[in-house]
Order: C-alpha cells, then sequence, then structure tokens
C-alpha cells in the first residue's frame, strides 16, 4: 500500500492575479487545441465544440456550454482540476488535495441481464410515444421489429434493450408509459457500455444521452428536415457516461464524424447553486476528446431541455426561433429568482473566495 502525504495551500490574491496572468493562447496550445483566425480578436480552437480564446483580455468562452473564464477556469474546465489545483498548477507550485492510498482493485462480474417480461401488445407504449412524445411512428415500429423497444407486462414501461455483437441482451432501460410518473429504471445486471443504437451507413455519428432523445432527433431529422433518419449512426448513453461511445466506435471503424447531440441543461444547478450546464459541458469535453483521436466533432445543442421537448413544441406548430425565445425568458425568470435568495455582489465574493 501506497500513502501519500497531504499538503493544504492558501493563494494569496497576487498569486491568483498571477495564475490568471498565464497566456491563455499558449495554455490552449498546450492542451492540444489547433488555433485558427476565428474573427473578432478572437482565435478558435478547432473541433472544440466552439472554444474562442481573447488575446487581448486573456480570457475564453466556451459556446457550446456557454461558459467563459481565465486562465484559472480554462485549467479547472480542460483538466479537470480544483481551484487550487490549477492555481498550484499556473504558479508552477506542488499540490496533492488528499491522502490517495493503492489498493488492487478486482472488477465485480456481472451476473446474466435480467429482462421483465415482455406485454402481450405494445398499444400503451405505441401509443405514448406517438401522442405524448411525438415520435414517427414509423421509427417506434423500426426499434419494436427489431426487438430493441417493447412494452412490459405488469406496469406497462416502455423497454429499450442494446445487445451484444452476438445479439444477447446487455444493456436494458426501463421508462414510465404514464406521463406524470417520471419513472426511470435499469434493469438488474445492464450494461451502459452498450447502447441503444440505430446502426446506419454513412460516416457520421449522433450521440444522444437517451433512447426517446435519439427516437426524437430522428423524427426532427425525418419530419421537419426531410433527411433518412436510418442514414446515419445513432446511439444513446442512457446517461452522461461515453462508454458506450468507446465501444461503439471499436466496432464501426468507418465513423469519421461525431455529433454530441445531449440535453442542454441551462436551468440546472450544481449543489452550490451555481448554473451547470451539465450536458453541453460533456459535449464540450467529449469534443476535445475525440477530436484528439482524429474524428471531426460538433455539438447540436437542442433548444430547450432535450430534443424530445424540442419535437412536442414543434409539433405544436412553434419555430426554432419561438423555442429560443421560450429559453431566453425561462432563463431570465431564473436569473430574477436566484437574484432574490442572493444578491449578486454576494456570489460574486463567494467566487473570488
Amino acid at each position: 500500500m501506497v500513502q501519500t502525504a497531504m499538503k493544504t495551500l492558501h493563494f494569496t490574491e497576487e498569486q491568483i492575479e498571477q495564475a490568471n496572468r498565464v497566456n491563455l493562447v499558449e495554455l490552449a496550445q498546450q492542451h492540444g487545441f489547433k488555433l485558427e483566425n476565428g474573427g473578432r480578436k478572437a482565435l478558435h480552437a478547432h473541433n472544440s465544440g466552439g472554444l474562442y480564446i481573447f488575446k487581448d483580455s486573456n480570457r475564453f468562452y466556451h459556446w457550446g456550454s456557454d461558459s467563459k473564464g481565465g486562465a484559472i477556469d480554462f485549467v479547472m474546465r480542460y483538466s479537470c482540476k480544483t481551484f487550487a489545483e490549477a492555481v498550484a498548477q499556473l504558479i508552477g507550485e506542488n499540490y496533492e488535495p488528499y491522502l490517495r492510498e493503492s489498493t488492487h482493485y478486482i472488477k465485480e462480474e456481472k451476473g446474466p441481464l435480467l429482462l421483465p417480461e415482455k406485454a402481450q401488445n405494445f398499444k400503451r407504449v405505441y401509443w405514448y410515444l406517438i401522442s405524448v412524445r411525438g415520435i414517427e411512428p414509423e421509427i417506434i415500429s423500426y426499434f419494436m421489429n427489431v426487438k430493441m423497444l417493447y412494452q412490459e407486462a405488469k406496469y406497462g414501461n416502455c423497454v429499450f434493450i442494446g445487445y451484444n455483437a452476438d445479439g444477447t441482451p446487455k444493456y436494458c432501460a426501463m421508462r414510465s408509459s404514464n406521463e406524470k410518473s417520471g419513472f426511470k429504471m435499469d434493469a438488474e445486471n445492464s450494461d451502459k457500455s452498450y447502447p441503444f443504437y440505430n446502426e446506419g451507413k454513412s460516416n457520421l455519428l449522433i450521440v444522444n444521452e437517451s433512447p426517446i432523445d435519439l427516437m426524437s432527433h430522428a423524427t426532427l431529422a425525418k419530419i421537419f428536415y426531410g433527411k433518412d433518419w436510418k442514414e446515419d449512426h445513432r446511439i444513446s448513453l442512457g446517461c452522461l457516461w461515453d462508454g458506450a461511445l468507446e465501444r461503439y466506435l471499436q466496432s464501426h471503424p468507418d465513423i469519421k464524424r461525431i455529433v454530441f447531440a445531449v440535453d442542454n441543461d441551462y436551468l440546472s444547478r450544481s449543489k452550490d447553486g451555481v448554473f451547470t450546464n451539465w450536458g453541453q459541458q460533456a459535449a464540450a469535453k467529449w469534443c476535445g476528446k475525440y477530436g484528439k483521436k482524429g474524428y471531426e466533432c460538433a455539438v447540436h445543442r437542442p433548444h430547450l431541455k432535450d430534443f424530445n421537448k424540442d419535437l412536442t413544441e414543434m409539433r405544436k406548430g412553434r419555430t426554432p426561433k419561438d423555442l429560443d425565445s421560450q429559453r431566453a425568458t425561462e432563463l431570465q425568470a431564473e436569473f430574477e429568482k436566484v437574484a432574490v435568495e442572493e444578491p449578486l455582489d454576494e456570489q460574486e465574493d463567494e467566487y473570488e473566495r
């Protein structure tokens, strides 16, 4: 067993300012970003999901996650470090935030996947996905026919299946077909590294969070943009972990382009009350990760929280511009709520600390 000593650092205002003076252009290049002219005295990082570096102010802005900051924020985002670790790295100090012990890890083997019993017919799930979720009947029928979607016998839940290369079910997500329930659960021994998917023919892979988002995105492509939804590869991760993406890419070397079409969590807050767009932060991180592996990466951000929200609203005749206005209104209301809960100057003081 190896034990590392703990060292706690406290930084002065001068040290924090010194850290933020580190050249962001050079810092981005050290992180592997290829910079190009981005206009307005900015440099754009290729395959980054919308990262811009402003030379004059030595600050950055990331369009995909609507995040910004200086050198400290940059290191925290792209090196996954805490504030103290980022400052220490930038000013050349050594920092170890906790005692760490190395122990031998044995991966626990999962037992067989326990699938819920199928209903005699799938009418309830079929009605729910069409009438409530707005998904195109052709798309629902396709996934039912390839045995990746069915109705649970006991509760009528939607059941989504992911298979391995041998056709053995390995992943099973259950979602309520009752709009008010909100029930979500994976079956026992479900393995999220096996995605719910459509195997396409192009070199493009579209990545969604959930099976319903995948089918919603496919519906938008078909009915609003006249696309063949089966032409491109499509997978859902079942979460914001990219294990299923890594597995799918290993078995599909023909894929050259990836579009991350995950949630737009613009109203979400961290446990500390800070607005944190989890979905778009993950998309930005993945653009960097898979861009370095040679894939051409992009982000498709929904106008509202997710692509099913976009779909159901557009089914009502609303336009993307209408949805953008709705998002802006929701954000403004949330900002006003935060301002009442905690004055802005107190938030800024907390950030500085």
